[in-house]
């Protein structure tokens, strides 16, 4: 037997639960087949339009005098406590809801049924489950549309008609699989999910267009989904885009490391347009007065320099050097760093005359080094590309830059033609950390002479 319903509509100034507000609430609660409705206005503290008349005819002055989330939200939250919440494009509604509830401290948790999945289940050979549809489809009594009440009422009455035209037991089993699993986005294809594969990949969700919404790694496609896509498990990013989901690509790799690498190259392949984002480091030049210089990690760094720390920006970078000299007592003019807003207080603290003494130089720069060794970034080890084995696959690497995956050694030559479109920080720090750790059987050096051969295994990279 089915605990006490709620069927939920809300209207909102957006389609954003981190960005936009409810503006309309419609709720029908039903209990032993007795139905109570209830309905409010929000003020969701900004217009909702410039014009006399608002979203979805609503008036503003109406809105203006409604009371705000937070004066409804015990009421409300009450009202709804141990009811499956049922909606049509539920992860939508409740996904909104639950942002607000949690803006005020409120952890809001329910039984979520989506009304979109059940027409799909109970009618998977007709097209479109859309409210307007399943209006003309069932013939349900017209309604304003686009109001949270009269909305929220057409879902009650669409649920009725489902229990008048099924049996209770088949509609029973349909429902409890829809609330044991996902609540997916009214748009997306169920069917896609059930084709996703049992094994490592990548994937991107697509909004409207194809437009890439996101694009992941998973090392079992289709659980990692599902889990995607579960209310009770998602992450503060998957609320904002999971409800604009229109479709799903996928690919499947060998391995964990091919999942990485690839998805990578997949955000590449999506964001064509994308600049090729900088990613800043100190290089040390210990002969050189300033000892450190900053350049661009992924275009002005040599596989030889001795490299300290990545930054996003020039600032950020000064700024860590800046902290690092505070801590540690480092000489400013040494690293390029003195001047009238930050004097170099250590040099000032030890001699009369200013920074920096030749005969000082040596215990300056050796003082600086220790500060910095923690920051110190890993050098490319192979002096040239590697193929990196994971089962039958070969990932080509050079530079920590990936160029492409070979699935046998003749493709080798193809995929080093290809070079990767810029330096990536998040593959030189999994390949930072992953080479290490392989054993040198997996590792095998490449040579652009001769492309076509694998040259030799590698046991003793760093």
């Amino acid at each position: 037997m089915l605990p006490p319903l709620a069927f939920v509509d809300l209207e909102t100034s957006g389609l954003s639960p981190r960005a936009d507000r409810v503006t309309e609430i419609g709720v029908v609660t039903v209990d032993d087949g007795q139905a109570v409705e209830w309905t409010t206005l929000i003020n969701p503290g900004r217009s909702l339009d410039d014009g006399t008349r608002c979203y979805n005819g609503i008036d503003d002055n109406a809105v203006a005098a409604a009371p705000r989330f937070r004066e409804i939200a015990a009421d409300l939250h009450a009202l709804l406590k141990g009811r499956i919440f049922i909606a049509h494009n539920a992860r939508f509604d409740f996904g909104f809801l639950r942002a607000e509830f949690a803006r005020f401290g409120i952890d809001f948790e329910a039984q979520v049924l989506c009304t979109v999945m059940l027409s799909r289940k109970l009618h998977p050979d007709l097209a479109g489950h859309d409210l307007d549809t399943l209006m003309q489809r069932h013939a349900l009594p017209p309604a304003i549309r686009h109001r949270a009440l009269p909305d929220a009422r057409l879902v009650w009455q669409f649920w009725q008609l489902m229990h008048a035209q099924f049996p209770a037991s088949d509609l029973s089993t349909v429902i409890d699989e829809l609330l044991a699993g996902p609540v997916l986005p009214a748009h997306l294809d169920p069917s896609l999910i059930d084709r996703l594969p049992e094994q490592p990949g990548v994937y991107v969700l697509q909004g409207d267009g194809g437009a890439p919404l996101h694009v992941g790694k998973a090392a079992n496609l289709r659980r990692h989904l599902i889990e995607y896509f579960r209310l009770d498990r998602r992450s503060a990013k998957a609320a904002a885009v999971s409800h604009l989901v229109r479709n799903i690509t996928w690919r499947v790799t060998r391995g964990a490391i091919g999942s990485h690498l690839q998805r990578i190259a997949l955000a590449e392949e999506e964001h064509t347009a994308k600049v090729a984002p900088p990613c800043y480091t100190w290089r040390l030049r210990p002969s050189a007065h300033p000892c450190v210089a900053l350049v661009d990690f992924g275009v002005d760094a040599q596989s030889s320099d001795e490299c300290f720390g990545l930054y996003d920006s020039p600032r950020k970078a000064r700024n860590a050097l800046l902290r690092l000299s505070r801590e540690h007592g480092l000489c400013h003019a040494l690293l390029g760093i003195a001047g009238d807003d930050y004097p170099c207080t250590r040099c000032a603290a030890e001699m009369a005359t200013p920074c920096i003494r030749k005969t000082d130089r040596l215990r300056h720069l050796t003082r600086a080094l220790t500060a910095l060794r923690p920051l110190r970034l890993a050098q490319w080890p192979y002096g040239g590309p590697i193929a990196v084995k994971e089962h039958s696959d070969l990932h080509v690497i050079d530079e920590w830059r990936y160029l492409g995956t070979a699935h046998s050694e003749h493709e080798i030559h193809d995929v080093m033609q290809t070079r990767a479109r810029y330096f990536d920080r998040d593959t030189f720090e999994f390949l930072a950390r992953t080479l290490r750790r392989l054993p040198g059987r997996r590792i095998k050096r490449l040579d652009y002479a001769n492309a076509d051969a694998v040259t030799r295994e590698d046991h003793g990279h760093a």
